[in-house]
């Protein structure tokens, strides 16, 4: 089983960013590169944009 760690960054209505990245993670491929996401979940209120991705194997989990 593979887990996607995706790091995100709050965006506002006029372009700026917030200086706190977040990480996020899932078991499917499901958020997009640079894309504007505005619910990610309990904890996330707002505008997230992905700004990368990293894939972890869990070991043991098939």
């Amino acid at each position: 089983m593979t887990e996607y760690i995706y790091t995100v960054v709050k965006e506002f209505s006029d372009g700026s960013r917030s200086k706190r990245i977040r990480k996020i993670c899932r078991y499917r491929p499901t958020l997009k590169i640079n894309g504007l996401y505005i619910h990610l979940g309990k904890g996330f209120p707002g505008m997230y944009r992905v700004l990368s991705v990293e894939e972890k194997e869990l070991p043991g989990l098939e």
